[in-house]
């Protein structure tokens, strides 16, 4: 992992079929907004828990893999 980039930590199906809650962890001065979070399905939320982790609550027919990195869209 390195400062552009957020790291998959875990992956749970969310209320509804076909929704997932993203566990996502990063370095460096960011939120979570500054990442690329589309490239996980279609964003219905997401929330910064800590300076350095959050999760994304997304619409997709696929899941990620833990592990999976996430650039940061500067």
């Amino acid at each position: 992992m390195n400062k552009e980039t957020a790291v998959v930590t875990s992956c749970h199906e969310h209320d509804t079929p076909g929704t997932w809650r993203i566990n996502l962890k990063w370095e460096g001065d960011h939120e979570i907004s500054d990442f690329a979070l589309d490239r996980l399905g279609t964003v219905q939320s997401a929330e910064a828990e800590t300076d350095h982790s959050g999760y994304v609550i997304v619409k997709s027919h696929t899941n990620p893999n833990i592990g999976d990195l996430i650039p940061s869209r500067k």
